[in-house]
């Protein structure tokens, strides 16, 4: 097992990416065991053959198969189905009390969930308790970055992104001789407008021009590749967060 928890933060700009894949497109029931294999249960579907099988061939309840894109799929019918009613019923306890589960990761032993020792048994129903949860919760704070995503101001927009730059390349801060909303303003157009993914607001966004002028405001630049590097993190998160917005205007 993987040393460290991942985080499910991110949910969100997997489903996008999903629904952006050509092989996929439109096949609901695909990306939902896709976001199984490739992001809930990556590690373990990367480790066993047999156990990324079982997902590939799993049945997909209507709900979900029926749903608009993968984004819109119901919390609570989505919440039921993986919680269940019994460990045994739920989506994780599907996955990882099977055979093929316990095979690859509990090799040392029967691979029968009653064969299995007293404690590892009350590990393993830890374990699948947590996932179901992780799931349930991902789902959740998706749903809460779109109704963010309905709501949010050009200006937030671009703080968000400036902040995942900062995070990702650690670049230091300069101080503002005003704040950071305001400096924004006098860069971006119809800052105070609602992030709507029209044209024009686009277009003002991935301005090149502004987008160096933000940077040298936001970031001590001390070379040349710095701008270039914080650029294209910057590029990269703007893009995101449009994808998102798109999405959000529909």
């Amino acid at each position: 097992m993987p040393s460290k928890q991942p985080t499910y933060n991110n949910l969100i700009d997997v489903c996008i990416s999903l629904e952006e894949d050509p092989q996929l497109s439109g096949k609901i029931s695909d990306m939902f065991k896709a976001l199984l294999s490739g992001y809930f249960f990556k590690y373990e579907a990367g480790e066993s053959k047999n156990f990324s099988a079982l997902i590939s061939n799993m049945e997909v309840p209507d709900f979900i198969a029926s749903a608009k894109t993968i984004l819109d799929i119901e919390p609570e019918p989505l919440s039921s189905y993986v919680m269940g009613g019994t460990i045994n019923e739920s989506l994780a306890g599907k996955l990882m009390l099977s055979t093929q589960y316990l095979t690859a990761f509990y090799s040392s032993h029967p691979p029968s969930f009653s064969k299995l020792p007293e404690d590892v048994k009350f590990e393993l129903i830890d374990r699948v308790k947590e996932k179901n949860e992780i799931i349930v919760s991902a789902f959740d704070k998706m749903n809460q970055d779109r109704e963010s995503d309905k709501k949010r101001l050009i200006v937030t927009l671009i703080a968000l992104v400036l902040k995942n730059v900062h995070k990702k390349t650690a670049m230091p801060l300069s101080k503002l001789d005003a704040g950071a909303d305001e400096t924004i303003r006098r860069i971006f157009r119809n800052c105070d407008s609602v992030f709507l993914a029209a044209e024009t607001q686009i277009s003002d966004l991935r301005d090149e021009t502004k987008i160096k002028e933000l940077i040298k405001k936001f970031f001590v630049i001390k070379q040349f590749k710095d701008i270039k590097e914080i650029s294209d993190v910057y590029k990269s998160e703007l893009e995101r967060y449009i994808k998102r917005g798109m999405r959000a205007s529909v």
